[in-house]
């Protein structure tokens, strides 16, 4: 979940002018309720639509809201997967979404560029993806993705 605090709001007038019709915050948090994503847009889909950097957002179905609304291939999603007991957070690059054919609530799944496909829920940490899954979304890595680590 993505959380942030009133104190945290931009209070410069002109830097709130320009985020418009956003809000500006200088600080935003997250808990890992549920995983968050970063949606880093190209440079073209920024300039041609006045568009931000990027996107922050909670969850597998906000994910899946925000991408509808972009340009397929003008995107690339990375996850901010949580060590389990340490101070560190792994950017793997998000290739699709998928969810468990059956259930009454949808259980999300996400795959990385280096193949593995992954819960969505921090609670469901199964040794492998079940044989049913359905394609939500599927992101081509080669747009807009972040430089290699030097």
């Amino acid at each position: 979940m993505l959380v942030t605090d009133t104190s945290w709001a931009e209070s410069h007038p002109v830097r709130r002018a320009l985020a418009g019709p956003y809000q500006a915050w200088r600080c935003v948090g997250w808990t890992d309720e549920v995983l968050n994503f970063l949606i880093v847009a190209s440079g073209s889909m920024r300039d041609r639509d006045q568009l931000p950097d990027g996107w922050l957002v909670g969850g597998p179905e906000a994910l899946l809201e925000a991408t509808s609304q972009l340009q397929a291939g003008a995107y690339a999603v990375y996850v901010l997967d949580r060590a389990v007991d340490a101070a560190k957070v792994d950017l793997c690059q998000v290739t699709g979404i998928w969810r468990e054919r059956y259930g009454v609530v949808p259980t999300y799944w996400y795959g990385t560029n280096g193949g593995e496909v992954r819960p969505c829920s921090g609670a469901r940490r199964f040794p492998k993806a079940p044989p049913e899954l359905v394609s939500e979304l599927i992101i081509d890595v080669g747009a807009g993705s972040l430089p290699a680590k030097q």
